[in-house]
């Protein structure tokens, strides 16, 4: 597996759906979005209540163009996963799309639980080998799609990995993966495609599937298909 960073999900109504689902948790803390990429979910931090957000990537490119389009936020850069911010910086951590493309997962989680606060939130959202498709590419040999591939997340891990570019989860693995860093799980659950930036499904179907979705996330069965695991956990109380 060669790991490459991913592109940015955040377009408008993925946004509004994303952030929207986390609402209750933010509060006006401290928030800082972890792999900000453009900063769009930064900046929704803020418009959702956050008191202040911060953002950061590994790549300075996506800091700069983040910094244009938002100046009244600080954007930095990430070296080698490392944080510049104290200990307990913030009450809660946006991690989205993110954790599948990190150099080193546990170490990643380490550095989050150190700026963390006590009790501060960390919210994971990753990849669900539920979902039936690869959406990071696949290169198999001379053959390479970035489009949507089906059936490869349901494929053993020892097969695939030489093919993507990114990891993705069990629900159950991801779980575990954080509760296994100090962090006590609040909520899981999972979040829909919705089907943004994606010219062959055709428009009138990913507009009605956007104006159910609220409907689609609660159907037993139906969202275990989702395209994401969404995790919330929180870093404990001080013994």
């Amino acid at each position: 597996m060669k790991i490459e960073p991913g592109s940015s999900t955040a377009f408008p109504f993925n946004v509004q759906y994303r952030v929207g689902r986390i609402a209750n948790y933010i509060g006006a803390g401290d928030w800082l979005d972890y792999g900000c990429a453009d900063g769009g979910y930064t900046d929704a931090l803020l418009k959702s209540g956050a008191a202040t957000a911060s953002g950061v990537d590994v790549a300075a490119d996506r800091i700069e163009a983040a910094q244009r389009a938002h100046p009244d936020i600080s954007f930095s850069v990430a070296t080698d996963g490392r944080l510049a911010f104290p200990d307990a910086s913030f009450d809660g951590v946006f991690m989205n799309e993110v954790l599948e493309h990190v150099a080193d997962e546990d170490r990643t989680l380490e550095e989050l639980h150190r700026v963390l606060r006590p009790r501060g939130h960390l919210i994971v959202i990753s990849p669900n080998r539920g979902f039936p498709f690869e959406g990071h590419g696949v290169h198999v040999g001379s053959w390479s799609s970035n489009a949507p591939t089906p059936i490869i997340p349901w494929l053993p891990k020892f097969l695939t990995n030489r093919w993507v570019t990114a990891r993705n989860y069990w629900p159950k693995e991801l779980r575990q993966k954080i509760n296994s860093a100090d962090f006590i799980i609040v909520e899981s659950g999972f979040v829909m495609p919705v089907f943004e930036g994606y010219p062959w499904v055709p428009t009138a179907v990913a507009e009605r599937f956007r104006r159910h979705i609220s409907v689609i996330d609660q159907l037993p069965g139906v969202r275990r298909f989702g395209v994401s695991s969404l995790i919330v956990a929180q870093r404990p109380s001080v013994p």
